[in-house]
């Protein structure tokens, strides 16, 4: 009879660690390993919020800048502004500020999440540019330079994709500081990217009329063309030996250039082509990131 009761209570005892071991371990680890994929299926594609996918590589359509966020922006601008040491006789000259306003609709962690959805924006024709920041991909469609043009067009965005709002990106104007030998170039190179901040502010005009329904892109081909002459203009101006250390890495002027060069030419192949006007606006998009990312 003691041994039955023994044997009874090690199964009592051995059954109790069972439902301890369950509750405490089993059902806990399993419901993170369920939320994680719930996260990384389900969460992570519809949060609120680019170029085309089937023109090449992933890679090509995302920014991979080590920007945080937009206040890292601003604070290198103003860190790179003291170059020149007091000592010298200096000159300067004012770079124009650049703002970029544009609907967020996803932000995603990895590039899994992202052939999906820019899919379905494709088929949507809707414009769209992918951007790194904070360790995060952020898709975003239609972007201007004018905050006004962006806010009456989220109604629309929002029939896709209610969760939708607008997010910005903001450089202020930024002292270029040179020496008395560098004036030549200083001043050259940052003229050229002031003119490249104004025709594209005058396409991004032209896009809000066009999308009013108020223009037809009549004068995107004449700024397109302008746009090119500077282009070829602002490579010519880099084959030096002189450069300031205020201005944009030389380098990172060579890629914008060749990569709005592309853009530039690609655009005049699908503008005439209105069922293509989306990728038009994500070739523009392209430009505009790329032009804040340089001049940072």
């Amino acid at each position: 009879m003691r041994k039955r009761r023994l044997k009874i209570r090690r199964n009592k005892r051995s059954f109790n660690y069972f439902w301890v071991i369950t509750f405490l371990i089993i059902i806990p680890v399993t419901a993170v390993l369920i939320g994680s994929r719930i996260t990384e299926r389900i969460v992570v594609p519809v949060l609120y919020s680019d170029s085309p996918l089937e023109e090449g590589i992933l890679s090509d359509i995302i920014n991979n800048s080590d920007d945080n966020d937009e206040t890292e922006v601003v604070d290198e601008v103003e860190t790179n502004a003291e170059t020149i040491t007091p000592l010298e006789e200096v000159e300067d000259t004012e770079l124009l500020p650049l703002s970029i306003y544009m609907i967020q609709i996803a932000s995603v962690s990895d590039t899994s999440n992202i052939e999906e959805l820019v899919e379905e924006l494709n088929e949507k024709k809707l414009s769209h540019i992918v951007y790194k920041i904070d360790n995060a991909y952020k898709v975003y469609t239609l972007g201007l330079t004018d905050r006004g043009y962006v806010e009456e067009q989220l109604p629309s965005i929002r029939a896709f994709y209610p969760d939708a709002y607008i997010s910005e990106l903001h450089l202020p104007a930024k002292k270029i500081t040179y020496s008395k030998d560098e004036e030549e170039t200083g001043k050259n190179i940052v003229k050229d990217l002031n003119s490249l901040i104004v025709i594209i502010d005058k396409q991004a005009k032209e896009w809000y009329n066009f999308i009013k329904g108020e223009g037809e892109l009549n004068q995107y081909s004449k700024l397109l063309t302008e746009h090119q002459v500077l282009m070829t203009q602002l490579s010519e101006r880099l084959d030096t030996d002189v450069w300031p250390e205020g201005l944009p890495e030389k380098k990172a002027i060579e890629k914008m250039v060749l990569h709005q060069e592309g853009n530039i030419k690609k655009t005049t192949e699908l503008l005439e082509d209105k069922e293509n006007l989306y990728r038009v606006h994500s070739l523009f998009l392209d430009s505009l990131f790329r032009t804040l990312e340089t001049i940072k």
